[in-house]
């Protein structure tokens, strides 16, 4: 061994540690890895299985309005820069028991301002075809002044039934710290291809004293909404939310 060496056991930790580390990126792709080199695996870990999406399911006690598909995905669209749209990966319906009404459905929220949902999205669309790299960077970084959670599932008759004028009135964020509770500053529809809408939540992200509305020890932030005589409630853990480049909210 020659001076300034690392002896073999300490060369056997550090492989191993290593590796640890390698094979702990690879399941965490936004810490490990550029998101221009995200493939169709990372996306769907992130979309489905990272601190920014929660999934829950409810009672459908509405009768559809329609035939509950699957919505293909249409090409995004950078609308003012806000941002594209969020494709549900796997089985949207969640069919856990029951027909028609006593359908269980599959809920998902999606912390959408952030940087990795966001760079998730513009990924998917470069993969597909349906945006150039420029244009994705772009999408990726343009920034965001507003907190901004996308509600969807398969079957969207509650919000279609009702303007998201309603919703506004009936959704909050609350921080666990702080009790901190807000209403959105505005909700809004965005159409999906023929059959289904998001439901974009707005929240600000300072108080009228300008302090910020999610403090940086915060540990939980509750997103509330009532729809169809049930409410969803969902966490989400602040202290997780962090990417290669910090906290990402």
């Amino acid at each position: 061994m020659g001076r300034g060496g690392l002896p073999g056991r300490a060369l056997v930790i550090f492989g191993v540690l290593l590796a640890a580390t390698l094979l702990w990126a690879g399941d965490q792709p936004w810490k490990g890895k550029p998101y221009q080199t995200w493939d169709a695996k990372d996306i769907q870990q992130i979309m489905t299985h990272s601190p920014w999406v929660v999934a829950t399911s409810v009672r459908r006690s509405w009768r559809p309005s329609r035939t509950s598909t699957v919505v293909q995905p249409v090409q995004p669209e950078i609308s003012g820069g806000v941002r594209t749209r969020p494709r549900v990966m796997g089985n949207v319906a969640g069919n856990t028991g029951g027909t028609g009404a006593e359908q269980q459905m599959n809920v998902y929220l999606y912390w959408y301002s952030s940087r990795v949902i966001r760079a998730a999205s513009a990924r998917e669309a470069v993969l597909r075809g349906m945006m150039d790299p420029p244009a994705a960077q772009k999408f990726t970084d343009a920034p965001q002044a507003q907190y901004q959670i996308v509600l969807k599932m398969d079957d969207m008759t509650p919000f279609l039934d009702k303007g998201a004028s309603f919703y506004q009135q009936n959704a909050f964020l609350q921080m666990r710290r702080s009790k901190l509770k807000l209403q959105p500053s505005k909700v809004v529809y965005e159409r999906m291809g023929t059959t289904s809408e998001d439901v974009v939540f707005f929240f600000p992200k300072t108080t009228a004293s300008g302090a910020p509305t999610i403090a940086s020890d915060e540990t939980d932030v509750v997103f509330s909404l009532k729809f169809a005589n049930q409410t969803v409630r969902v966490n989400f853990k602040p202290k997780k939310m962090v990417d290669q480049f910090g906290p990402d909210l």
